[in-house]
């Protein structure tokens, strides 16, 4: 696990020092010596960023597609205030080079860790992210669980909402479908003595405790509201001291802050006292607390705390848990994934499995590495021996050097391309800084084995995650580590920092490092051709490939579906409306993907929408929308289709013909006439 430890501390009017520490588990990331980051922040700039992120989350309708435009641009402006390049960028590096749990210690309680955007994604995404609040009252140490068998679920203190409810019947109804014994409370069966004496019982204390409904109190002292709006706060909680909280709480809740704050201030302010009561249970000994930033839809909770409690059923951590739970979300468009938070240690193990279950195997013995991969790790650990590290960077450098994969790969994509491939590494192995970072592991033993003593050269987290990756792909076939296990577990790493690499160059790593038998069908230079698919279907596939470049993603199944939508397909339309409100309603929400706000637009750009659509008795088409952009003498539309050899007024000339007779293309001498213009000139290498 890598822990970031974050100190706050005030340095004048607007001004706080963040103090920052990042180290594995086995010490710091970068050796035995633990390097502190300083760096002076504006406060008043974070916690701006802050009540805009919490406001956006809070007022987000369901069907907004901009949401996660705004929390990207949000998140990555708080990211690089918090983190500036010239202050930690090195430890930047060392972050999104971790890999597995992320802990937050920190004294700080406004920035929503988990919506950091790095420039590539979320924390919270990528990151099996928890926190650990450093708080100065007494902690009680808790209790352990290996797996859930009573739950307490509490919902609808008041009557008021009846999504709490129902999300207090079906929450209880899965999990008692899954063989946990539920205690459930609802309305006036929830008041403060017996909510207190269930999760003060002793002889079967409850291993899981839920909560839906509303959050009430101050900042530092909020607490759950029950019945006759009496709170369940740190005070109430004292009975509990004994025995430990239940290990795992879960607080869907609905908080409300002073009505006269503006409403970013009252977006920030509610997050906080939802912070504050989940608090209150781990200063109780919770071990894993999940609690929302701010409201969150009936079907949205309930579709993540499902995805939450079956993760957990798989045995797997608290922290692997919420990341998928997210992402399960984050996969339907479902913008709630945001709201949620998890206090406490990220690698704490939970199941809601059957109590009986059978032990688990015996570990194999580990296998040991073939000569071609023990020469492959030696050569890696000459080319980070500079530097001290061994990064992504050299072991695709000593990969591209075995002679079997060299061969395949010159085959694939030529040995021109080959050649720059070498050589755009081997610069970028002279810019490695030395001691950029270690992570210590079952890697390290594993070159141990190799070189006969134990190295003092770490290992970046990918290339961790690649040699125990191909590690267990050996233990599975029950075989040595061979030179194809390495290679395939790289690709399964994403290639680390040299993914960005290869895609600059135009060289997917499959083609390098795929053995033959699973080489693939289609080459660099070579295009899925979408010639048989009619207009409106060809341009949904564009549409999804403008959407997954932007996002950084392959195109997936929903990525076609949203594309499908932003086009307006008549027959995804009319398939949705035969389905009812629902159906219509999903159309609209998949379609307003494609409505763009004036912001988006350039000034020139706009006005010319905005003047197509102004007098128009029926939809604008595609000839006039064009024609208002071409029109323009200065627009950059036109500058480019002369890049492209074409005269832009031969293009308005057809757009205009009444029929397709009279769009029959112009001579070259009759533009000339009828615009005045000189001769156009050609893009290089057009007739």
């Amino acid at each position: 696990m890598t822990t970031l430890d974050v100190r706050t501390s005030a340095h004048g009017p607007g001004r706080t020092q963040y103090a920052y520490g990042l180290k594995s588990g086995g010490g710091s990331v970068v050796g035995p010596l633990e390097q502190e980051h300083a760096v002076d922040v504006s406060q008043d700039l974070v916690k701006d960023l802050c009540k805009d992120i919490d406001e956006a989350l809070k007022d987000a309708r369901d069907d907004d597609p901009t949401l996660g435009r705004v929390l990207r641009q949000k998140g990555r402006l708080l990211f690089n205030s918090l983190f500036p390049r010239a202050g930690s960028g090195e430890m930047v590096r060392q972050l999104k080079e971790s890999t597995g749990s992320l802990l937050v210690s920190t004294n700080e309680s406004l920035v929503p860790w988990e919506l950091l955007h790095d420039g590539e994604s979320f924390l919270g995404l990528v990151h099996e992210l928890g926190r650990r609040s450093v708080v100065s009252r007494p902690v009680v140490g808790g209790r352990e669980c290996t797996q859930v068998r009573r739950a307490l679920i509490v919902g609808d203190t008041l009557g008021d909402l009846p999504s709490a409810r129902e999300e207090t019947e079906r929450i209880s109804a899965w999990l008692e479908g899954h063989g946990v014994a539920c205690t459930v409370l609802i309305g006036r069966d929830a008041t403060l003595v017996r909510v207190i004496q269930e999760l003060a019982e002793d002889e079967e204390p409850y291993d899981l405790f839920h909560y839906s409904g509303h959050v009430s109190g101050v900042s530092g002292a909020a607490g759950l509201m029950v019945h006759n709006r009496k709170l369940i706060d740190m005070d109430a909680l004292q009975p509990l001291a004994g025995l430990g909280a239940p290990p795992v709480v879960f607080i869907n809740g609905c908080a409300s802050a002073d009505p006269a704050l503006e409403p970013a201030s009252r977006a920030l302010a509610e997050a906080s006292l939802t912070m504050s009561a989940c608090m209150s249970f781990m200063v109780m000994g919770a071990k894993t607390v999940v609690g929302t930033r701010t409201p969150v839809g009936d079907a949205s909770a309930l579709r993540f705390a499902e995805a939450f409690y079956g993760q957990l059923q798989e045995q797997i951590t608290a922290g692997a848990a919420m990341r998928q739970a997210r992402a399960d979300l984050e996969q339907r468009a479902d913008w709630a994934w945001a709201s949620f938070v998890l206090y406490g240690d990220p690698e704490v193990r939970i199941s809601t499995a059957a109590e009986h279950a059978p032990p688990p195997p015996t570990a194999p013995e580990r296998p040991e590495f073939t000569p071609e991969a023990a020469e492959l790790l030696r050569k890696t650990r000459e080319f980070a021996a500079v530097r001290g590290l061994v990064t992504s960077i050299d072991l695709l450098m000593a990969l591209l050097e075995d002679e079997a994969v060299r061969e395949r790969a010159a085959a694939r994509i030529g040995a021109q391309r080959m050649d720059l491939l070498a050589k755009v590494l081997r610069e970028m192995q002279g810019q490695t800084p030395r001691g950029s970072g270690t992570q210590a592991g079952s890697s390290s033993a594993s070159l141990t084995a190799v070189n006969g003593h134990r190295p003092r050269i770490g290992l970046s987290g990918t290339v961790t995650r690649v040699l125990d990756g191909a590690e267990a792909r050996a233990q599975e076939a029950g075989r040595d580590i061979g030179v194809d296990d390495i290679s395939l577990a790289f690709l399964a790493t994403g290639g680390g920092s040299c993914a960005e690499l290869l895609q600059l160059i135009g060289v997917a790593p499959e083609r390098l490092l795929l053995p033959h038998s699973d080489a693939p069908a289609l080459g660099d230079d070579e295009r899925v051709d979408i010639g048989s698919l009619d207009p409106r279907a060809a341009a949904a596939v564009q549409c999804a490939r403008l959407l997954a470049s932007v996002q950084r993603k392959k195109i997936s199944t929903y990525m076609m579906l949203r594309a499908f939508g932003v086009v307006g397909s008549e027959a995804l339309r009319g398939a949705l409306a035969a389905q009812g409100e629902d159906g219509a309603a999903a159309f609209r929400k998949l379609a307003g993907l494609g409505n763009p706000k004036p912001r988006e637009f350039s000034s020139r750009t706009l006005s010319k929408v905005q003047e197509a659509c102004r007098d128009a008795q029926e939809p604008v088409d595609e000839q006039t929308l064009l024609i208002a952009m071409l029109t323009d003498e200065d627009s950059t539309a036109r500058t480019m289709l002369r890049r492209l050899g074409v005269a832009p007024e031969l293009v308005i000339q057809s757009l205009q013909a009444p029929s397709p007779e009279a769009s029959a293309v112009p001579t070259a001498s009759d533009a000339a006439d009828s615009a005045g213009a000189s001769k156009t000139p050609r893009a290089p290498g057009s007739p």
